[in-house]
């Protein structure tokens, strides 16, 4: 004899499958990386793109990785993410802890990634699988050297970690340095030298130059200090690789704040510099002899001019200009005459709040860097407003660049990252 379902059940049955299906249709529900569910995709994989999800929860800092397509659709790889073994920082109010740039990196044969911890003051190696899947190499994480590190470039077999000595909630016991290490076949890491720097500058990025053996370093305090610091550092770097002091930088607008964003135009010997607190760069002359620089001019971008990327070409720069959440384009075909072409609000900027230097926008532009075909522009932002209950504003962003312009055709994509931590960094593998 077959039972009777009471109504009430067949109701409460039908409310279930409903609820199911409104699930699987609603995707933006679900973490994307989780893996339950498959986005629609055509064309090849043009690039693997990394970034770093900052998490401040003990050995929980992670690269996440997406792949994009030909159509400039943007996949989280669901073998990630990918934990770097090493603790980022929290979020606070403390902006000199967040000034920085270079926080992932690519070595020159694509066979590793580099990524700061700057939470417990270790840098971790990923060796990259065929598939562009990452792995821990032997050792990693290990010791940056110093206090924060935030930021890391290579100079033949060296990679060179600047170490901030500026954590935004807890005390700091050393002086910033800029720490070098010999990169080996395997991946691991071997200290060689260290050099020191002036306490409390926040030094932001560290470059290697095109132009010759030189190592540049922005800082982003000590400004108002008595005396002031330098905005900028110059260092020759030996085959050794120790650094001995170069030249000391030109004077500086006394109206601008600390620098930040650094880029060299190698062709033409111009290194650009980026003025974090305005919405200004500078541009400069290298002496090919010392590394020595001579101011050429200057240039307005948007409130918050902070980081630099260019096309392949490097003929296009573009700036993340952070405190309106914005990107400019400048043509540099003349490094000494940029002209600019283009700039775009990006989408999802959340409610202005109070800042130090003005109004800021809640999602804040941190990083960015071109496609490997140029097409595409990537940028991440973070959630920079101290107020988490608004939202998440941590967003990947991916910009249409056509005819020397660009736009944002898409929707961004959320991050899957509490807006208590602030992603950063970005590195782009072409496939």
């Amino acid at each position: 004899m077959s039972k009777q379902i009471p109504a009430r059940m067949h109701a409460s049955l039908w409310a279930i499958v409903i609820c199911c299906l409104l699930v699987a249709c609603n995707k933006g529900w679900l973490n994307e990386y989780s893996g339950s569910y498959k986005a629609d995709t055509t064309g090849k994989v043009i690039d693997i793109i990394y970034l770093e999800s900052n998490s401040s929860e003990w050995a929980q800092n992670s690269i996440l990785g997406y792949r994009v397509y030909e159509g400039g659709q943007v996949v989280p790889m669901e073998e990630g993410p990918f934990l770097t073994g090493g603790t980022g920082i929290p979020g606070s109010q403390n902006a000199g802890s967040f000034n920085s740039d270079h926080e992932v990196r690519l070595t020159n044969d694509k066979r590793f990634l580099l990524a700061v911890n700057s939470g417990d003051n270790t840098i971790s190696v990923f060796s990259i699988q065929s598939d562009g899947t990452l792995k821990l190499t032997p050792g990693s994480p290990i010791s940056s050297g110093g206090e924060t590190p935030v930021s890391i470039d290579i100079w033949q077999q060296y990679v060179i970690v600047l170490n901030k000595s500026n954590h935004p909630v807890l005390p700091t016991y050393s002086a910033p340095n800029y720490s070098v290490f010999t990169l080996k076949g395997d991946g691991s890491l071997v200290f060689v030298s260290k050099f020191e720097l002036r306490n409390g500058i926040s030094p932001g990025q560290v470059l290697v130059s095109r132009s010759g053996a030189f190592v540049y370093g922005s800082n982003t305090w000590g400004f108002d200090y008595s005396p002031p610091a330098e905005r900028l550092n110059i260092f020759s770097i030996g085959n050794n690789g120790t650094f001995t002091a170069g030249p000391a930088a030109p004077s500086f607008d006394s109206n601008l704040p600390g620098a930040l964003g650094l880029y060299e135009s190698s062709d033409q010997h111009v290194l650009y510099v980026a003025f974090p607190f305005s919405a200004q760069f500078s541009f400069y002359d290298i002496n090919k002899n010392d590394g020595s620089l001579t101011h050429a001019g200057d240039a307005t971008a948007r409130p918050g001019c902070s980081r630099f990327c260019t096309n392949r070409s490097k003929h296009s720069l573009f700036t993340a200009n952070t405190i309106d959440n914005s990107v400019s384009l400048f043509d540099i075909t003349d490094a000494h005459s940029p002209r600019k072409t283009g700039e775009l609000s990006l989408k999802e900027t959340g409610p202005a709040y109070a800042g130090y230097f003005g109004q800021y926008t809640t999602s804040q532009c941190v990083s960015l860097a071109t496609s490997s075909n140029d097409q595409y522009l990537y940028v991440v932002s973070q959630h920079g407003n101290p107020d988490t209950t608004i939202g998440n504003y941590n967003y990947l962003h991916v910009l249409h660049i056509v005819e020397g312009n660009f736009q944002e055709q898409d929707e961004p994509l959320q991050l899957p990252v509490a807006n208590k931590f602030r992603p950063r960094g970005l590195a782009v593998l072409g496939r």
